[in-house]
């Protein structure tokens, strides 16, 4: 492993001149890339829903009991009640309410409500037939508006039992469908209005009796459209992908260097080795071989150089001893050792 980096380093020292640029030209891209990434996104028009206003409805009911019966006295208030008797309390007064908040409401609603006669059975409607009760039109003060109307639910079912004895049809469920379709028009919030929505209140039919549901209650958010200019940033992978590419270039970009760093320096190391051969082989002629011994207790002179050693031992008529294990060159005279060490 060791061998592969030293030659990896010294290939890139070779191709230095062209590692180099390359390293910087991807340091550039890749700071291009983050800083791209992350403020300079792309701005699209962009359709977004915001609240606009909401719109609820009820239904509320009461059955009076205006018939002689064993249970209740005539005048009584029923409410809530499972089912309701034909024998004792045969209409029902029913008030529809419909709410409208949002800002600046200013809205006219025009509601008609019918009853809307049928025989369904598993979800399928055999027949049905549609009777008018009551027409409304007005401005939604302080955001409500309410109808009131009185149903007769037992002579809808006597006119619901003879279109099904006309029809000689007897199969299904009868059914009563209180229906309030409601058109809006005016602004809220400045904005044009111009809707229809329907609002229901079922009635089921039995034998000598009928029920209503107790779920009445409706609540919906309309909601605008409108369009946004929005920064669309790239996606989070192509994000993390721009950095890891930018740490990758600035790493390249410092192998590049450190590897022409250290090879200037073997390459200065390898000179002075070089220039020291050569200064050797120069004066080879005035050396010995031999061994230098750490404990000589001579008195010790050091000399700045191979030049200046030579010198010392020609005036002193002394060759020099050079220790290739130690690379040191030293000689003896009066008892004074000369010493030069290269290193």
């Amino acid at each position: 492993m060791y061998l592969k980096i030293k030659r990896l380093q010294s290939l890139t020292s070779e191709k230095f001149t062209l590692v180099l640029p390359f390293a910087i030209l991807c340091l550039a891209l890749s700071g291009f890339f983050v800083y791209s990434s992350f403020y300079m996104p792309e701005y699209r028009d962009v359709t977004v829903e915001t609240p606009w206003y909401t719109v609820d409805s009820r239904y509320e009911y009461r059955a009076i009991v205006s018939e002689e019966n064993p249970l209740w006295p005539v005048g009584t208030t029923l409410t809530e009640n499972p089912v309701y008797f034909f024998a004792a309390a045969p209409e029902v007064q029913t008030t529809f309410t419909l709410f409208a908040e949002g800002k600046d409401v200013n809205l006219d609603v025009v509601s008609h409500t019918s009853a809307v006669l049928s025989m369904r059975d598993s979800g399928t409607t055999y027949w049905s037939k549609e009777l008018p009760i009551a027409e409304h039109a007005g401005p939604l003060q302080s955001g409500a508006l309410q109808n009131s109307f009185t149903l007769n639910v037992r002579d809808m079912q006597n006119q619901l039992n003879r279109i099904r004895e006309g029809l000689g049809f007897q199969r299904g469920d009868p059914v009563i469908d209180i229906v309030t379709t409601t058109m809006f028009t005016g602004t809220v919030d400045g904005r044009p209005v111009d809707e229809v929505r329907k609002y229901l209140m079922p009635i089921t039919l039995g034998q000598g009796h009928y029920s209503i549901s107790d779920k009445l209650d409706t609540n919906e958010a309309v909601l605008a459209r409108d369009i946004q200019m929005t920064a669309i940033y790239p996606p989070a992978h192509q994000q993390y992908a721009a950095i890891v590419f930018l740490i990758a270039s600035v790493g390249l970009l410092v192998w590049a260097i450190l590897a022409r760093s250290r090879s200037a320096k073997t390459s200065a190391d390898m000179l002075q080795e070089m220039e020291r051969e050569a200064t050797h082989a120069r004066y080879r002629d005035w050396m010995s071989r031999g061994r230098f011994d750490h404990s000589i207790g001579a008195h010790r002179i050091e000399l700045g150089s191979l030049e200046d050693i030579i010198s010392a031992a020609v005036d002193m008529n002394q060759r020099v001893i050079y220790d290739d294990d130690e690379k040191i060159y030293f000689f003896i005279h009066d008892s004074i050792l000369y010493v030069h060490n290269p290193a």
